[in-house]
């Protein structure tokens, strides 16, 4: 990109919870105010911290004066709780969630709405649109790690359909850009979704459309107090799963709660994303026997073939 020239656009506002990121907090903000694009706003509330956030936030506040919005909170509600607080407070044409930890590109908000008015020429600007981005890893000093969000994850954005969404997402939060058409349609954020993104990307699948930049427009920090990071598929991770799955194999553990948001959607839309929760209700036997009698394009499936195997290890033993 040629030289940074800041223009304020009053067709996006940013969104941000926030929760004991007293350390992090005031760089973010800085990288957000100074995109190339500007936001009209950043709205953010913060979920009871305990470490001097809020009182942090009170002064930037006064330092940014009206551009920052911060929303009333008395009490720990969650993260997918804030972010619902946080969007249906949004009233732009164009949203943007950020994390309160990473550091934005000066280019990030003016590449995602010039991909988002694209597909709109495209598309209509009725059709529900989600814009996400890989993401750089970085340290907690901003050292760049070499690698990129969906290199250690071993994630396959073009994996966005219905029923491939539904049980793995590859949209990260922080990176979104959505549309007003989209909210319209996925709020309010249900109790059973997973996380506020997965829900985000679910709906926008089914009705709508997910875009995906390959650039990494956002230095994504990796340090202790990540609620989820990028962790990778090492062995550590397998170890963790291997013992999950032998210790308590009836708990379900997450894909429990995939299933659960899966049953929402059908509840709430009428329509069914996966033949996975109506399998788990049938015994091993006929699981099989179903699973035999389903085409095998629609068969569950996850990234890569040790998820998948995994994924089937799960199935037949919980």
């Amino acid at each position: 990109m040629g030289l940074a020239i800041m223009v304020s656009s009053h067709s996006i506002e940013v969104v941000m919870p926030t929760y004991n990121g007293i350390d992090f907090i005031e760089p973010q903000i800085a990288s957000i105010y100074n995109q190339t694009l500007r936001p009209s706003k950043l709205i953010i509330r913060d979920d009871f911290s305990t470490d001097g956030t809020a009182q942090l936030l009170a002064k930037l506040a006064k330092k940014y004066q009206n551009w920052i919005k911060i929303l009333p909170s008395n009490e720990n509600i969650g993260c997918t709780s804030s972010v619902d607080l946080l969007l249906s407070s949004s009233c732009a044409p164009y949203v943007a969630l950020a994390d309160q930890d990473d550091v934005w590109l000066p280019h990030k908000l003016e590449l995602s709405l010039n991909h988002i008015v694209d597909l709109e020429a495209r598309v209509g600007t009725s059709i529900p649109l989600l814009i996400h981005s890989d993401l750089q890893l970085v340290g907690e000093d901003l050292n760049d790690l070499g690698e990129t969000y969906f290199q250690r994850q071993c994630l396959k954005p073009c994996l966005d359909s219905p029923s491939m969404i539904s049980l793995t997402n590859v949209v990260t939060g922080c990176t979104i850009m959505c549309n007003r058409a989209l909210l319209e349609v996925a709020l309010p954020l249900p109790v059973d979704a997973v996380v506020h993104d997965w829900w985000l990307a679910l709906v926008s699948s089914v009705f709508g459309r997910i875009s995906y930049i390959s650039d990494t427009p956002i230095l994504y920090r990796q340090h202790d107090k990540n609620s989820i990071g990028a962790r990778g598929l090492g062995l550590n991770y397998w170890l963790s799963r291997l013992y999950s799955w032998l210790h308590d194999p009836s708990s379900g553990g997450h894909t429990l709660d995939v299933i659960h948001q899966m049953e929402c959607f059908y509840s709430r839309y009428d329509i069914k994303v996966s033949c996975l929760p109506d399998l788990i209700r049938l015994s091993r036997f006929h699981r099989l026997t179903s699973l035999l009698k389903t085409p095998f394009s629609s068969w569950p499936c996850k990234h890569g073939i040790l998820r998948t195997l995994a994924f089937y290890f799960w199935f037949f033993r919980f």
